[in-house]
Formats: structure tokens, sequence, C-alpha cells
């Protein structure tokens, strides 16, 4: 398979790009980019991030103007697909493998690894027909399809959701409540809020930075490369002059396919407990004679100083 292959996709079809290699890769924009073939013994997770776009728009009247539009960008990744043993040095310098104390074996990294990419400058239901097709294709594990996080909400997002429940597709991520835990509910796809990109962008962030992530894509590298932080809210956004409809649709990926929520990560440290007092277990209960304050002030304290 060459890196990556490059198909047309027409309804719910998949058919080889009839152009040269170079013409295709210089502007990719309405073909589907496949650096692996699906896997059924794979977990898979497609990412979707919907634009206004251009309704009608097809590769056959693509021009540089349109560039500038925003793009309907899918993003493929197999999940914890990548596994690499973990190894350290020891005091003779000889490379050993790390041990993991709690399972007494090698320890190994585990990686997401990106598999296919889409994007056009496309309306909202048009980026739906494609998800439709991509996420049987890439079906892995789930048999019937992968599943589907996108921007629901605000915006166009309703127009996909609508598309997308017309189309049958079933495997759709449920909203969850982000407070101490994550909480499924009934709202389809990811609903978008000034604490909740915030918190998308700190939690992908840090995917990247413990290089979680096999990223495939000079495109979605480049979104990367030329974000940049919004200080007012907190997140990455899109340079002028460049997108971030690709690394919007990786970041819910990731996401979507670790179960994220607001617990802080658990890590290998070894906490040491310290003795804890239950002050409130000494304090007076109703009904207790006690002769007076003084009385009892000096009784708990001499429990405590023993303590």
């Amino acid at each position: 398979m060459k890196f990556p292959e490059a198909f047309y996709v027409s309804g719910s079809k998949v058919e080889p790009c009839r152009e040269s290699r170079d013409e295709a890769l210089d502007d990719p924009r309405g073909l589907l980019l496949m650096w692996e073939p699906p896997n059924p013994k794979l977990t898979y997770i497609m990412g979707m991030d919907t634009a206004e776009g251009i309704t009608g728009w097809t590769r056959a009247i693509r021009t540089d103007n349109q560039k500038k539009t925003d793009n309907g960008a899918i993003e493929i990744f197999a999940v914890d697909a990548l596994e690499e043993k973990l190894w350290t040095t020891d005091l003779k310098g000889r490379r050993v493998p790390e041990i993991d104390p709690t399972t007494d074996r090698q320890k190994i990294h585990y990686r997401d690894v990106q598999v296919a990419e889409y994007f056009a400058p496309c309306d909202a239901v048009e980026i739906a027909r494609v998800a439709n097709t991509l996420g049987r294709i890439y079906a892995g594990k789930d048999e019937d399809q992968c599943q589907l996080i996108w921007e629901a909400w605000p915006g166009c997002g309703m127009m996909a959701t609508q598309e997308l429940l017309r189309l049958g597709y079933g495997n759709l991520w449920h909203w969850e409540y982000i407070t101490d835990v994550a909480e499924e509910t009934n709202r389809l796809g990811w609903w978008s809020s000034r604490e909740s990109m915030k918190l998308l962008w700190y939690r992908a962030r840090r995917h990247l930075m413990q290089s979680n992530a096999l990223i495939r894509s000079k495109w979605l590298k480049s979104e990367y490369a030329n974000a940049e932080i919004d200080l007012d809210k907190m997140r990455a956004r899109a340079a002028y002059g460049y997108h971030d409809d690709l690394f919007m649709a990786a970041n819910l990926c990731f996401w979507g396919g670790h179960k994220w929520d607001m617990n802080p990560e658990r890590t290998s440290d070894i906490v040491t407990s310290v003795p804890h007092i239950d002050y409130q277990r000494y304090a007076p209960v109703l009904g207790e004679s006690i002769p007076s304050f003084q009385d009892w002030r000096s009784t708990v304290t001499d429990f405590w100083d023993e303590s």
C-alpha cells in the first residue's frame, strides 16, 4: 500500500483515486487518505468537525480561492493500537526491561495510531454522509460501525446529527456531564462551550506531549504546528491564514477514545499514608452531659496530645 493511499468517496462506495499521486497529495481536499486498511481486531474512533462549507461542493469544481473556506474534517484513529515495550538502563549500563511494580511485568506504552483522514469545504450534511461510509468501513471490533464523536452543538453540527440519524448511524458518542466524574447523558455529540473546549484542549495537549498518538498526516501536523493560544478562551485556535478543523477532529478522537473525565490522572508514585485524626468524632453529641466547656476542652486536647 502506498503512503498514504488516496480514494474517492462516492455515496456508500470508496474508489481508488485516478489522479496522479503528486496532484492528489498537493491538494487532497475531497479525498480519503488511508494509511492502513481496516482491521477487525482493532478498536477505532472517528472524530468529525463540521463547517458551514459550500453546499454542493465537489472536488471537480475546486478552486484555490476555496482553500480559505473552513473544511468539514474527519479523523480516524485506532485506539491504543501501537504497543511499545519500555526499557531502562541498570547500574552497569545494560539495557533492561522497565518493570511495572504492580504487575511485575515489563511496562508497555500504548499509542493511538492515525489510519485515515478526510477534509473538504463541504457542508455539515455532506460530511455526515462521508462519515457514515467511513465509520462502517472502519468498524473494527464494533463490527457494524466505529464510534463517532463530533461537535453537535452549537452551529451546523445539528444538521450533521439529523443526517446521521436519517442514515441509521447508531454508534454515536453521547455528551457527558463534566463534573468530578463523566456521566453519560441522552444528548448526542460534543456540546461546545467555553469550559468544555478549554478542557478538551488541555487533555489533548497532554495526550500529544506524552507521545500517546502516532500522527501520520502532514496536514494535521501542520495545523497543530501553526496553532496559537487564545489567551481569552485559554485554548488553541488556528493562526491567521490556517485552519483548525483537522486538529479539532483529532482532539475529539482522543477524548472519545479514552473516556476522559476531570478526575486526576493516576500515577505509579508510592504515597505514604499518615495518621489521620477524625476530630469530628470527639465533638460533643446531642444529649451528652458535660459539666462545662472547659472540662470538655481539657479532655479532648489531652487525647490529641496523646495521639
